[in-house]
């Protein structure tokens, strides 16, 4: 084909969620996780060499024996023609990485003197991208609307949820159709996630928190949901779990737009259980939850991100500044075409709405409780909920930040939200529009404004009201039903799909998470003095092992080399363990409350791996350099011809392994408190399993058992190393300990398999959640 040929046919432009490029018809476009591709795409899904684009009578993408394949609309494909413009997803029909393919109007192009657009070239990781043209300028089919966050949109959605570029709206002889372009949070017609769907007059479009309707052909704002649907509306709900115990029984409850509800009564009244059940965290087995006229239940993912849940503990890391704590978090659950700016404008609004702003540079741990409680409440604020639901939220506090926190409710409903709030206090219930009085076994008791309680229980003493509806739960909950007209709890909504959460990319959730934690490392400045101290201290004391030999040849059984690998051995291991034997533990109501807003626990686990393995490296290679101080080097090495690095690759490599090792400690305690004894029995055992101080060899199960543990095979890779066996004079035969290559590689390999059995199992105590949806069936066994 000459380049006349190729200037006469359309070219084809390619947009990511990394940028945008053009090209000719003479070019192959190569896509795939190969840095060399074209269109590079690092994704687990996405194979080396995942597709071909080219030119054959026509633009066509082709599947390259991929073994995940191409979708459309999600259906997989071998093969798609690109005569118009398409959404493909690489790997997985649902959630795989995005490719938007259109193709240009060649005459358009040459008047427009755009052979190829001439915007500078750049560089994203190690694909080629060209800076994106202005949307005016895209190759859009004729009648085409662009619906999107971006003000050059054709149909404008203000709501941070919504992608700059967030669907076409096709009009055309076959009628109106919606295509999403592969956004985060996804494109919903009544209900339900598409990719591509007619639309008729009626439907509904919901795209973030904003709903859309058709009326008369075209789209628009969806009208005003009539009063009596408004807002939250809890009709005869019930809940009775697998072993027949009934834990919710009729409760009916309207809370309108603008107003604020608390749930109180006794322990065990159920109040916490009807909050998840507001929430869609959990299904009734009888009645309805309704807000904004649509079932909380049956179109969970549409309404997934209105609701907001903040439980009673604070989900803020206390070493962030307010400011860093929402920056972090605006990265992961705002679209990731948000820039720096977007983010930081929804901040600011959150900031000011709670009255945060003059503390927004202050360290959480400096914050009153109340502060707390509101920076908590900011998290979920930034993706704009319309119903926020709150555990406990004054739980702890004085009676001034009580007051505080309630006064900051009442604002949040008074812009128009709808609050529900479960509580125990009930020193400011008069701030509240009206109380939900549940007794022992869910039952209501009282549904109306606080001040009326007295008129219709008989007493204006909280103390009595709590004492008889403990005593008398069934009595008080018949009292309630006489005075409410009797009708039928509605059958339960069935339970619609929970979908996945939206989330940004594992490479982007990998970075932030990162940073995150680099940052909580360096703000924590006892912690941090710990772990620069660390690797000087067990050096020191690798040093202080008598004898001036070091780590050559002994003329006596002294064991002076033994006790230096020892020594070394259980440093490696207490420096590993040390990094993350805490982490996942302390932070895990924040990361469960990370990972329900999207957190990949793939990209979490990932990134924490990098961080304190990286750290583990430089507190190894420090404590190596203290030891080769004071005893000087080893000889040669059995792989590397160096021994000095080949004892430290034995050290940071144990240590590395014994950082999984301490995260998957972390990732079953129950508690802080369990951390210390952990790690205290960790140490003791790897102490014990080295093979150093104790005699293993030869003795039947300790010595398999041995095998488990990082430091048999640490200590083992580094008498292999220092050539143990012919240079102290009696030490015992142990096979893994010879001088030679593939001893070395053995010990080394298994500390990596040891390690990588390690991060399995975290990530697979990472996947744990507790059921989120009780089915009616179980239910009724």
């Amino acid at each position: 084909m000459d380049d006349r040929a190729d200037r006469d046919h359309p070219r084809v432009v390619i947009e990511t969620d990394h940028g945008h490029g053009s090209y000719g018809a003479g070019e192959t476009i190569r896509i795939g996780r190969d840095p060399q591709s074209d269109i590079t795409i690092d994704d687990p899904v996405v194979s080396r060499e995942h597709a071909l684009l080219n030119w054959d009578d026509g633009w066509q993408l082709v599947d390259s024996g991929s073994k995940n394949g191409l979708f459309v609309g999600g259906e997989r494909q071998e093969r798609v023609r690109v005569d118009r413009p398409v959404v493909v997803r690489l790997g997985d029909g649902a959630d795989g990485p995005v490719v938007r393919i259109s193709v240009e109007d060649p005459e358009a192009t040459r008047q427009a003197g755009q052979g190829r657009w001439d915007q500078p070239t750049i560089s994203v990781g190690a694909e080629r991208v060209t800076a994106r043209p202005p949307a005016q300028d895209r190759p859009l089919p004729a009648g085409s609307l662009t619906v999107g966050r971006a003000p050059d949109n054709d149909i404008v959605v203000r709501d941070v949820l919504a992608s700059r570029k967030h669907a076409i709206l096709h009009t055309g002889e076959s009628g109106l159709e919606i295509e999403d372009l592969g956004s985060v949070n996804g494109t919903f017609v009544g209900g339900a996630r598409v990719s591509r769907a007619p639309l008729g007059d009626g439907d509904v479009v919901t795209i973030g928190n904003t709903d859309l309707t058709v009326q008369d052909g075209r789209l628009g704002p969806r009208q005003a949901v009539p009063a009596a649907v408004d807002g939250l509306f809890v009709n005869g709900v019930g809940l009775t779990i697998d072993s027949g115990r009934r834990l919710l029984e009729d409760v009916t409850l309207t809370v309108p737009p603008g107003s604020l509800t608390a749930v109180i009564g006794p322990s065990g009244a159920g109040k916490t259980t009807l909050a998840t059940i507001i929430s869609g965290s959990e299904s009734p087995t009888d009645g309805v939850v309704e807000f904004e006229g649509r079932s909380v239940h049956a179109e969970y993912q549409v309404l997934r991100s209105r609701i907001g849940m903040v439980p009673q503990d604070d989900l803020v890391h206390r070493q962030l500044t307010i400011r860093q704590a929402l920056g972090y978090a605006a990265e992961l659950r705002l679209p990731p075409d948000s820039t720096r700016a977007d983010r930081d404008e929804v901040i600011a609004s959150v900031l000011d709405e709670l009255q945060l702003t003059e503390h927004a540079d202050t360290r959480v741990d400096r914050l009153s409780g109340g502060q707390r409680k509101r920076a908590s409440v900011a998290l979920e604020l930034l993706t704009g909920p319309s119903l926020l639901i709150l555990d406990e939220p004054t739980s702890g506090l004085d009676p001034a930040l009580d007051r505080q926190i309630m006064a900051t409710l009442r604002r949040l409903a008074d812009s128009g939200r709808v609050i529900v709030i479960v509580t125990h206090s009930l020193s400011y219930l008069e701030m509240c529009d009206q109380v939900l009085l549940l007794a022992p076994g869910g039952k209501t008791a009282y549904v109306g404004p606080p001040d009326q309680v007295g008129s219709v229980l008989g007493s204006s003493d909280w103390a009595d009201i709590f004492a008889r509806v403990a005593s008398e739960p069934d009595e008080v909950f018949a009292e309630y039903r006489a005075r409410r007209p009797a009708a039928p709890p509605p059958p339960p909504s069935e339970p619609g799909p929970l979908g996945r959460p939206a989330h940004t990319s594992r490479s982007k959730q990998l970075s932030t998470v990162a940073r995150r934690q680099l940052r909580l490392i360096r703000a924590d400045r006892g912690y941090l003095i710990f772990l620069s101290l660390l690797p000087f201290v067990l050096g020191g004391l690798s040093v202080l092992v008598p004898g001036d030999t070091g780590f050559g040849p002994a003329d006596d059984e002294s064991g002076e080399l033994t006790q230096i690998l020892v020594v070394l051995i259980l440093g490696a291991a207490f420096m590993g363990c040390s990094l993350t034997i805490r982490d996942l533990v302390g932070e895990r109501m924040i990361y469960h409350r990370e990972r329900a807003a999207g957190l990949l626990p793939s990209a979490y686990l990932t990134a924490k791996i990098v961080v304190f393995c990286a750290a583990a490296i430089v507190q190894s290679v420090i404590m190596m350099i203290v030891v080769y101080i004071g005893k000087g080097l080893p000889g040669p090495g059995t792989v590397i011809p160096s021994g000095a690095v080949e004892l430290i690759v034995d050290i940071a490599v144990t240590t590395c392994s014994c950082v999984l090792l301490g995260m998957a400690l972390s990732s079953v305690a129950r508690s802080n408190e369990q951390v210390m004894p952990m790690l205290v029995i960790v140490i003791m055992v790897q102490l014990v399993m080295c093979g150093g101080l104790i005699s293993i060899t030869g003795r039947e199960v300790l010595e398999q058992l041995s095998w488990l543990f990082p430091s048999r095979w640490g200590f083992a890779a580094a008498a292999s190393t220092v050539d143990l066996r012919s240079n102290v004079p009696g030490t015992e035969a142990d096979t893994l300990w010879q001088h030679s290559p593939s001893w070395w590689l053995l010990s080394i390999s298994m500390l990596v398999l040891i390690a990588l059995v390690l991060a399995v199992f975290t990530y697979s105590r990472l996947r744990l959640r507790r059921s989120r949806r009780r089915t009616r069936a179980a239910a009724r066994l």
